[in-house]
């Protein structure tokens, strides 16, 4: 026969944290010649608690670098960048488990100014009183 228990009470149980997903938004700004600033909203859903964020960057041709931050912050900036270059940036979250890559974002430093000139002389032109002839390198 069938028939009927006492209720036992509710189980709950709490799984594991998993990878996050992509960080939001990630958006990136010029702010000078050598330094970038990224901003980038959490993921949804987290999968866990979110303990901090990895941000890659690289410009064409050259290393990835990857800086990691230790709390929940949404921006950061990149510095010691080359001036006039195209970065390529894209973020991760973390949880205990590092998530995957957020959408890439590319942003070019600012020009700098150009280096002063080297060897830079004035010498008199053969001939004339008035004119002198200079010589520089870069």
């Amino acid at each position: 026969g069938g028939g009927t228990s006492p209720f036992a009470g509710p189980i709950s149980q709490r799984t594991s944290e998993d990878a996050p997903s992509p960080p939001l938004n990630v958006m990136a700004y010029n702010l000078s010649s050598t330094s970038i600033m990224v901003t980038w909203q959490p993921p949804q859903p987290t999968n866990g608690i979110i303990r901090g964020y990895q941000v890659n960057y690289f410009a064409s041709g050259g290393s990835m670098v990857t800086m990691d931050t230790n709390n929940n912050a949404t921006s950061t900036n990149l510095t010691g960048l080359v001036g006039y270059t195209t970065y390529t940036i894209f973020v991760r979250a973390r949880t205990v488990i590092l998530g995957d890559n957020s959408t890439s974002v590319m942003v070019t430093t600012n020009e700098d100014v150009p280096s002063s000139p080297q060897s830079f002389s004035l010498s008199p032109v053969a001939g004339s009183p008035t004119q002198l002839s200079a010589s520089w390198s870069v």
